[in-house]
């Protein structure tokens, strides 16, 4: 089978998608956006840091591909015109909303001379706009528009309150440019594909079919897996959080039911891998006692934090299925989430879930586990059995090459 996977603008993880599908015996075109060349390292840094993105040749670099039976076709300019978008709109020149809608435009503008000669294409939402969708579809093929988040209806109206809180503006309104883009997309594939159970239920909430949608979570690295063995807590209780510290992740909900348990004598500890992000206003300056930050490693560094954690906490308000937690699952670290997370976890077995925007909810689930050496083994090693046997990238490629057989089929009967 001949599969294409365009990627449309900005970081996504379709990089380790298009290998999955390669391992899985597909024969992959990966339309990808600026490769650049060998020993181009140093200025693709340079151009990053004026960009405001650090570490900007190492990402680029994952773009290529080392599976065999993969091509990469690298599509420069509109990577090039969708940064420019985005500079304009921190510069306030252009609407942040209009600007993430245009990037998106111009990146399925490049893709579309690339849209023949394979059995499906697998799009990301937003990125079959401009006539690539229309474009594939005249050239046979099928089309399976992959959706990485919960339906941007129910995100909105979730966040709603908590962005309010901040003075912000909540995002993912369906209205907006970029998210009619996207649901677009999703009603226009043959078949629409989803990182979690969750994800569906969002769909199926607001109107779509339920025979459209497939369920594919994303694989784990293999050096993730069975990381933790030690259960024992010595001395604070370490609790890890990685990835953006996000008020849509739920940081202001884990800083004051930290407090809170710190305020009922549980000596707790929090660290962060990842970008402060807009949850900065949650860290307050006495935090620093007990909260440390580092703001990048590579996640193949990440192993020693796993390790050391006693717990990892996530009071997400919405996600798609979060990679940072399916890593911790996988690494066999206690979890302590909301069923928005997107897990394949089940309740008081695998994780304990608490309710959304429940700050004592959180602090009663974090002194639980805390307190119970038991409940953290065994929610621990229910995880890493879950994901290790059931998602890895191997299941994850074949999963997704079933979707595109399908969709393929249901291209050809037409």
């Amino acid at each position: 089978m001949k599969a294409i996977v365009s990627t449309g603008f900005g970081k996504l993880y379709f990089h380790e998608t298009a290998r999955a599908l390669a391992s899985s015996g597909v024969e992959v075109n990966f339309l990808a956006g600026w490769l650049p060349r060998p020993g181009q390292a140093a200025i693709v840094d340079f151009l990053g840091a004026a960009i405001g993105e650090k570490h900007l040749a190492r990402r680029l670099e994952s773009r290529r591909l080392d599976a065999p039976g993969t091509a990469v076709t690298s599509i420069a300019w509109p990577e090039v015109a969708g940064t420019l978008l985005g500079l304009a709109s921190r510069l306030r020149l252009l609407p942040r909303d209009l600007a993430f809608g245009w990037q998106f435009r111009v990146a399925a503008l490049g893709s579309r001379k690339y849209l023949k000669d394979a059995d499906a294409l697998l799009v990301r939402s937003g990125a079959g706009q401009s006539g690539a969708i229309q474009r594939a579809r005249r050239n046979g093929l099928g089309v399976v528009t992959d959706q990485s988040l919960a339906h941007p209806a129910f995100i909105h109206e979730v966040l709603r309150e908590e962005f309010l809180r901040f003075g912000l503006d909540a995002g993912y309104d369906p209205a907006t440019d970029i998210w009619k883009l996207v649901l677009r997309d999703c009603d226009q594939a043959d078949l629409l594909l989803v990182n979690s159970d969750f994800v569906k239920q969002t769909f199926l909430q607001y109107g779509y079919p339920e025979e459209k949608i497939r369920v594919a979570y994303l694989g784990v690295r293999e050096n993730f897996f069975d990381l933790k063995k030690d259960y024992e807590v010595r001395g604070p209780v370490k609790i890890l959080f990685t990835g953006n510290f996000d008020l849509r992740k739920g940081s202001r909900i884990l800083m004051e039911a930290v407090r809170l348990c710190r305020r009922r004598g549980l000596d707790l500890r929090v660290e962060l891998i990842g970008n402060l992000s807009n949850g900065a206003p949650c860290v307050q300056p006495g935090d620093a006692s007990f909260f440390t930050h580092t703001p990048f490693i590579p996640p193949s560094e990440l192993a020693p934090a796993m390790e050391r954690a006693d717990l990892f906490v996530f009071p997400t308000f919405a996600e798609g299925s979060s990679r940072s937690a399916m890593e911790a699952a996988a690494a066999g670290l206690p979890i302590v989430t909301t069923k928005n997370c997107g897990l394949p976890l089940e309740h008081e077995k695998s994780a304990l879930y608490v309710s959304v925007g429940e700050v004592e909810a959180l602090a009663e689930a974090i002194a639980r586990a805390s307190g119970d050496r038991a409940l953290r083994e065994s929610l621990g090693r229910n995880a890493m059995r879950t994901v290790t046997e059931n998602h890895t990238w191997r299941h994850y490629g074949e999963t997704v090459k079933t979707t595109l057989e399908e969709a393929a089929a249901m291209r050809r009967s037409r």
